[in-house]
C-alpha cells in the first residue's frame, strides 16, 4: 500500500477507489520434452505467396553461422524454461490457496490476553476480569480475543492485493510464454540456415564460354 512520505502513516487517499480487476492465471506446460533437431525442412506456413516473384536477396558480406550453438542454445532455454513453468504452477497454487482462503493479510488476527489473578478474598469472572463473582473459575491465564484494528485494515488491504497477485502472476506467465516464442523462432532459424546451406550449390554446366572471344 502507499506510505505517506511526509510521515503521515499510510496514504488512505485511495481508499474510495475499487480494487482491482483480477486477470486469470493462466496454466502452463512445455510444449517440447525434448529439444528438436535442426534439419533442412522447411517449416510449413499458412500464407500464401500467389504468383508474385520473390524479392531478390540484397548483396552482404560473407556470414558464419553455428547450427550446433544454436541447438546448445536452444536446449538450455528449453531446460530453464521447464523449471520456470514448474516453479510457476507452484506460486499459482499458492496465490489460489490465499485468495480462497483470505486469510493472509490479518482477516481473522487474533491476540492474546491474560486473566489477572484474583487479590485476596476475592473472585474474578472471567467474562468480566473486573467485575467480582461469587465463584472460582477454573484457571486463571491467556484467553485468544480477535484483533479489530487488524482485521479492519486487512479488509481494505486484501481486496486490492488479492487480484494484484493473480496480475503479478499473469505477467509472469507471460514472460515464461515469451521465452517458448523465441525458442520457436530459433529453431525456424536453424532450419532457415540449414536449408539454405543445403541448397547452395553452383549451377551446373552450360557448355557455353564464360568469356566471350
Amino acid at each position: 500500500m502507499p506510505i505517506d512520505s511526509g510521515g503521515g502513516g499510510s496514504d488512505t487517499s485511495g481508499d474510495g477507489e475499487a480494487p482491482p480487476t483480477a486477470a486469470v492465471p493462466p496454466t502452463l506446460s512445455m510444449l517440447w520434452q525434448t529439444t528438436p533437431v535442426i534439419t533442412t525442412e522447411m517449416p510449413a506456413t499458412t500464407g500464401g505467396g500467389g504468383d508474385k516473384a520473390p524479392a531478390k536477396a540484397p548483396t552482404h558480406p560473407a556470414l558464419t553461422i553455428n547450427v550446433g550453438t544454436l541447438a546448445d542454445s536452444m536446449d538450455l532455454l528449453r531446460l530453464s524454461s521447464a523449471d520456470m513453468v514448474t516453479q510457476y504452477e507452484s506460486l499459482k497454487s499458492l496465490v489460489l490457496a490465499a485468495d480462497a482462503s483470505h486469510t493472509v493479510f490479518g482477516e481473522q488476527a487474533t491476540y492474546k490476553d491474560t486473566i489477572p489473578k484474583p487479590r485476596p478474598n476475592q473472585y474474578v469472572d472471567r467474562r468480566n476480569p473486573h467485575e467480582p463473582t461469587f465463584f472460582d473459575p477454573d484457571d486463571f491465564g491467556p484467553v485468544i480475543k480477535d484483533d479489530p484494528g487488524v482485521r479492519q485494515a486487512a479488509e481494505k488491504f486484501g481486496p486490492v492485493m488479492y487480484p494484484s497477485m493473480k496480475n503479478v502472476l499473469m505477467e509472469c506467465a507471460n514472460a515464461i510464454e515469451l521465452v517458448g516464442r523465441y525458442m520457436v523462432l530459433m529453431d525456424r532459424t536453424g532450419a532457415y540456415y540449414a536449408h539454405a546451406d543445403h541448397a547452395s550449390a553452383f549451377p551446373g554446366p552450360t557448355g557455353k564460354p564464360i568469356v566471350d572471344g
